[in-house]
């Protein structure tokens, strides 16, 4: 299937998903202040991984239901249909990183970046470099010039880039291999069809389960992988719109303190929601989360160069243009 026929499919299928939801998504009027206006309901598009697991959790204890708030979730299989669901009007709001963020809003859709979902503090969220069982590597520098499996124009391969710059490797001398599914790139490298590769969680751990040996990883002074809960502006510019977002982030909130009280407790929920490969679904651990904050100014513009460099925004984004704040009362 040629990529013209891949993508009219998509959009195909997302249609027909648009018809299904706004059959159980009544629309909202407009009108009044956020202060004031009733909360539209929401429509938000996940990925099965772990970064929304305070959404799931929200979901199954009535946290939404208690704060007068309709939320429907649709799990997407990859981010190429949710962003094309968001961009149809199927979904209001999604689960993403600050690279689909910038990428939507440089292309036109005008999107801003609410909270931080995952990667506030370096613990969070860890991504890194695994080479495959029985490498003699044992150190970022040994592995200069030499390919490193991954996925071009995504979070991934800038959180590669960051983790080579950080030691010390000429960016002539990092090289890539393409190979963009991350289940296949783990499957290679264990396979040995690849050297090294570059994996997010939880494919990290299962890497390393399975006797492959991490050279690196943002578990430094900075976190890189912030993923982040992206919404439409012209949903958070109606009034309702807007207090349906402040409530959801109080809601965040009240989820997130009940994870992070006994994070085990939703051991269950995870391995379900997240497909936690069946290897780590009684040894994973299962991550504290942030509450409702912005990405910081300078985290941000790191990204923001990086894909200015690589070529990946059609306009210059900034960081005022991508954040938003819940208004004023």
């Amino acid at each position: 299937m040629t990529r013209t026929a891949r993508t009219l499919t998509v959009i195909l299928l997302v249609l027909a998903l648009a018809a299904t939801v706004a059959g159980c998504s009544p629309a909202s009027e407009p009108g009044g202040t956020a202060a004031s206006a009733a909360p539209a309901a929401i429509r938000i598009g996940t990925l099965p991984t772990e970064d929304s697991l305070p959404l799931w959790v929200a979901e199954k204890e009535g946290l939404f239901d208690k704060a007068g708030l309709k939320v429907t979730m649709t799990s997407f299989p990859s981010a190429t249909e949710r962003d094309a669901a968001l961009t149809a009007g199927v979904i209001d709001g999604f689960m993403g990183d600050l690279i689909a963020a910038a990428a939507l809003r440089a292309g036109g859709i005008p999107v801003k970046v609410t909270t931080i979902m995952l990667g506030a503090t370096p613990k969070e969220g860890r991504f890194g470099i695994a080479v495959k069982p029985g490498s003699k590597v044992t150190a970022l520098d040994q592995l200069a010039g030499k390919p490193i499996g991954t996925s071009s124009g995504t979070i991934q391969e800038y959180v590669m880039d960051q983790l080579m710059l950080q030691a010390n490797i000429a960016p002539e001398q990092v090289k890539k291999e393409e190979v963009k599914k991350v289940p296949v790139r783990l499957e290679m490298l264990m396979a040995g069809k690849l050297d090294a590769a570059a994996l997010p969680e939880p494919f990290l751990s299962l890497a390393e389960k399975q006797g492959a040996r991490i050279v690196a990883a943002d578990t430094g002074d900075v976190n890189l992988t912030q993923t982040v809960l992206v919404f439409d502006q012209k949903y958070l510019d109606k009034p309702e719109g807007a207090a349906a977002v402040s409530k959801l982030l109080v809601v965040w909130d009240d989820a997130v303190a009940l994870i992070n009280k006994d994070p085990n407790a939703y051991r269950a929920l995870l391995v379900d929601k997240a497909r936690l490969p069946a290897p780590l679904a009684s040894t994973y651990e299962v991550n504290t989360y942030p509450t409702a904050q912005l990405p910081k100014k300078e985290q941000v513009q790191d990204v923001l160069d990086w894909m200015k460099g690589a070529d990946l925004l059609s306009k210059d984004v900034t960081y005022a243009e991508l954040m938003w704040s819940p208004p004023a009362k």
